[in-house]
């Protein structure tokens, strides 16, 4: 649960940037969120939690997790990094009841940025990520198929920083099975046996604000998912082809480093 605040925090510029090499301070935030992609179910939470950042011009350790650049060079960087989907108890969302939980899955793997224009504080990118997915309850890991989701991306810089990005959506069999299938020993006279296919699934408009100062920062994120045209659109589990993720926050830096590194990496990725 903790992650996925994380995940939801993002910055808006893949230039080159002259930062501390660590800080440290207090996050604050709240999110609303749908159970899964498809859910009409929604989940609250409002956290206060510690964060620590580090960075060098390779790798960056930041409050998603690790990121290391594995290469650059003009318009164009490759890096490695995940993120984590939430676990879901199935006794809690209705449509799911009687069916196994969703464990938390990690989503990892390396992601393609080109920069297509940038002008003054103006920045369009593509980014193509292709992430392998593990399911854990901490005992087991099984693995569940792999997603990808090329994107645009347009970035203001100003005293309000500002990203809007539109995703479209695409993952394998396994994967889509886990979320979406219904097995014939999970299917009941309102839920009937499904089996999900690989292949598109629908879009993700994004939107962050954030501003800056000199020792805390607020800002906001805003998710739309539109699941028209999915390969499992008509998955029992779909109660709704549309959901919206919300969030607030307020970070406060209560320490960072005296030295200066200059990094290309985007320290808050998906």
């Amino acid at each position: 649960m903790l992650v996925l605040f994380f995940i939801a925090y993002n910055s808006y510029s893949n230039a080159e940037e002259v930062l501390p090499q660590w800080e440290a301070g207090l996050w604050v935030g709240g999110l609303s969120i749908p159970d899964y992609r498809g859910s009409n179910e929604t989940q609250t939470y409002i956290l206060p939690l510690p964060y620590f950042i580090y960075r060098s011009e390779r790798i960056q350790i930041n409050r998603r997790g690790v990121k290391s650049l594995l290469y650059q060079s003009g318009n164009v960087h490759i890096n490695i990094g995940g993120k984590i989907n939430l676990p879901v108890d199935s006794d809690k969302n209705a449509v799911r009841a009687g069916m196994s939980d969703l464990d938390a899955a990690l989503a990892i793997g390396p992601t393609l940025h080109y920069k297509i224009y940038q002008k003054a504080n103006y920045n369009l990118s593509f980014r193509f990520p292709v992430q392998a997915v593990f399911s854990t309850d901490i005992r087991h890991i099984e693995y569940r198929g792999f997603t990808f989701y090329p994107s645009v991306i347009l970035s203001r810089k100003a005293q309000w920083n500002s990203r809007v990005s539109l995703a479209f959506l695409f993952s394998t069999r396994p994967y889509n099975e886990y979320y979406y299938g219904v097995s014939e020993n999970d299917a009941r006279s309102d839920r009937a046996r499904y089996q999900a296919e690989s292949g598109y699934g629908g879009i993700r408009l994004m939107l962050i604000t954030q501003r800056k100062f000199k020792k805390y920062s607020v800002g906001s994120f805003f998710h739309y998912d539109n699941l028209s045209g999915a390969t499992y659109e008509e998955s029992p589990l779909v109660t709704k082809v549309d959901n919206v993720t919300v969030g607030l926050y307020i970070t406060y830096q209560l320490a960072k480093s005296q030295r200066l590194v200059r990094s290309s990496l985007d320290i808050s990725d998906e």
